[in-house]
């Protein structure tokens, strides 16, 4: 009997090979129990696992072509400049939402600094380049944490008129997210508060061209954002939900949203980001 709650494929794929890329066969696909290393220059590319394939505008070879396009020299300068300042800075308590436990790392239970929170070089590069391809008007973030990760979403609507990002934190250090992703796009903002009300700051004709999830990475909350979202996210649009190592939790959310059948496309990046392409 096929476990339901498993992905198999997904335990077959290193993330530091280079894999023959393919298609799940059954729409369940893949384990991420535990992250696939993260490739580092020069090295071998990131996995993806395919688990829909019936968009017209997207397949393998444009979905790969856009996770390794290379980021702009100049981008990528402020970006390593941000985290090296926010590095000094020192631990916040996390969100009492988060039951004072996620996300604890040497700062201890309860408390993140900026490198707890900043999603990498590595998978910076991957979110940009999605974000990018979508051609989005209006990108929102759920989660926006120290910053970083909004900066490389702020950085796909620099030259593009009238797109911007919206990003929610709903801890107090918004105002360092705030601080980081002027420095990309000043027209880019980070709300404090809770995602559940990002309605609240969009026009009513607005429609969601990217779509990032990184907050809270478990099944219920997950499903929460996810839901709000579908009715504003435009014809052609992605959403992209970080961390489906977290938990098992995390992962039967992704899963809930694939069996949906909102989206014409759907992969998982390196067991990390699970990408859902409308269109």
């Amino acid at each position: 009997m096929t476990d339901t709650k498993a992905f198999p494929m997904m335990d077959e794929i290193p993330g530091d090979t280079n894999p023959p890329e393919e298609a799940p066969t059954t729409p369940e696909a893949a384990s991420a129990e535990a992250p696939a290393p993260e490739p580092k220059a020069g090295a071998a590319r990131f996995a993806v696992t395919y688990l829909r394939e019936n968009s017209a505008t997207w397949d393998r070879a444009r979905f790969r072509k856009v996770i390794e396009k290379p980021l702009d020299a100049e981008v990528l300068s402020v970006i390593a400049h941000r985290r090296a300042v926010l590095r000094h800075y020192a631990p916040h308590p996390l969100h009492g939402s988060y039951g004072g436990n996620a996300h604890a790392g040497r700062e201890g239970p309860g408390m993140v600094s900026s490198d707890t929170l900043a999603i990498s070089p590595a998978y910076g590069a991957v979110l940009h380049n999605l974000a990018r391809a979508a051609d989005p008007r209006l990108i929102v973030e759920d989660g926006a944490g120290f910053g970083i990760s909004s900066m490389y979403l702020a950085a796909a609507t620099r030259g593009k008129e009238g797109s911007t990002l919206i990003s929610f934190e709903i801890s107090e250090y918004a105002r360092l997210a705030q601080a980081s992703v002027v420095l990309i796009d000043p027209g880019s903002r980070v709300v404090q508060g809770d995602f559940a009300g990002f309605a609240r700051q969009l026009a009513g004709t607005a429609q969601i061209g990217f779509a990032f999830i990184d907050a809270m990475h478990e099944k219920d909350a997950l499903l929460r954002s996810f839901k709000s979202l579908v009715g504003w996210m435009a014809p052609k649009s992605m959403i992209v939900v970080d961390d489906l190592s977290y938990s098992e939790s995390a992962r039967e959310g992704f899963r809930a949203m694939m069996r949906m059948e909102h989206h014409d496309f759907v992969c998982i990046v390196n067991k990390r980001f699970g990408v859902l392409i409308k269109g």
